[in-house]
């Protein structure tokens, strides 16, 4: 992630052609991030893909037809399951990888996505580039809790992360919550399966080593079971990019699952009717802070360019999230800051040696 840019504004690319949804729903984003104001009045939006389908479809919104609003044409389609290599050889005429040599050329100063994750994760790698000192990039999701909200990565774009990386995620996601979330002294915890010394195997054994390693450079507090994730034990909760969809997406069924059932149970019988209008202003609340679509967007940490990912599946309000998440990570300013504590995490890693 950059630092923050000095200009007024800021340019981002949306590639409109990955999602589930189609293109058509990548515009609806687009102009509603106009109407709600996510994108401010000095900012401007790239919409990258087939451009006369484009320019159809921005035309049926009032709020796309301004100067702020420009298009690239992108002549081919990143499919969910096309190989990583297999887009970066022969589909570099995709909305994607278009939207990505934008990003490095400098065109755009961020590039928002709901695109194969693979695909997306490899050509930013290759096309943007880690920071110096970063293996791999970490996509880091800002999940709600009990109180508040924390901080989850790697939840998608590494799935066999190796204790060097691992630590790589805690420094990069503790920065990340002091920039997002306003924390100054984030607490880090290891996701395993019990809190006890010598529990989870030898990968997590050894990323908890050198994250005690790391002393008062990073705020460790130790490992973390399941059930503390979305309670207050900790800020920052680093595992493995497998892990962390796992629970992202079991996350998502299960507010959706509860969401419909509390519904059909209120219609169900009258009893429950009156007592879910005297909770309606609750019951709202409860909707907006645990709906999806409200937390649509990851950064992809490790880069020199901001790349934010959406679900494949986003709605038009998930895609306009992301474009929200995407402006106020370019506001942060914590790329020296990241290159710093990635200096000193590989210090650390490089003289802490491997227990027999």
């Amino acid at each position: 992630m950059s630092e923050a840019t000095p200009k007024k504004g800021h340019r981002i690319a949306l590639d409109c052609m990955g999602g589930d949804m189609g293109p058509s729903e990548a515009v609806a984003a687009a102009a509603l991030a106009f109407k709600e104001g996510i994108i401010g009045p000095d900012d401007s939006l790239v919409l990258v893909g087939h451009e006369d389908n484009l320019r159809m479809l921005a035309s049926e919104h009032r709020g796309l037809k301004n100067s702020r609003v420009s298009f690239r044409h992108a002549a081919s389609i990143v499919a969910p399951d096309d190989a990583p290599m297999a887009v970066l050889k022969s589909k570099r005429d995709s909305s994607m990888v278009i939207s990505l040599e934008m990003l490095k050329a400098g065109e755009v100063d961020a590039v928002v996505s709901t695109g194969n994750t693979k695909a997306l994760v490899a050509a930013g790698t290759i096309k943007v580039r880690p920071m110096e000192g970063a293996e791999r990039p970490a996509l880091a999701a800002i999940m709600p809790r009990r109180e508040g909200h924390f901080i989850m990565l790697d939840v998608g774009a590494n799935p066999e992360a190796t204790p060097a990386q691992m630590v790589h995620n805690a420094v990069l996601g503790s920065i990340y919550a002091q920039s997002a979330l306003g924390i100054v002294s984030p607490r880090v915890g290891l996701l395993t399966v019990g809190t006890e010394e010598g529990k989870g195997g030898p990968r997590i054994n050894r990323t908890h080593a050198l994250l005690k390693a790391m002393g008062e450079r990073i705020n460790y507090i130790g490992p973390v079971e399941g059930f503390d994730v979305f309670g207050d034990a900790c800020d920052v909760v680093v595992t493995d990019g497998f892990t962390g969809n796992v629970i992202l997406k079991t996350l998502e069924g299960l507010v959706y699952m509860v969401r419909d059932m509390v519904g059909s149970k209120v219609k169900s019988n009258p009893v429950y009717l009156a007592g879910g209008i005297a909770m309606f202003p609750l019951l709202r609340d409860l909707k907006g802070k645990l709906k999806p679509e409200r937390y649509g967007g990851a950064p992809l940490l490790g880069l020199t360019g901001l790349v934010m990912k959406a679900h494949g599946s986003s709605n038009r309000q998930g895609i306009a999230s992301a474009i929200r998440l995407g402006l106020e990570a370019l506001g942060h300013g914590a790329g020296h800051r990241m290159l710093t504590s990635l200096a000193e995490a590989n210090a650390v890693i490089s003289s802490t040696p491997e227990e027999a």
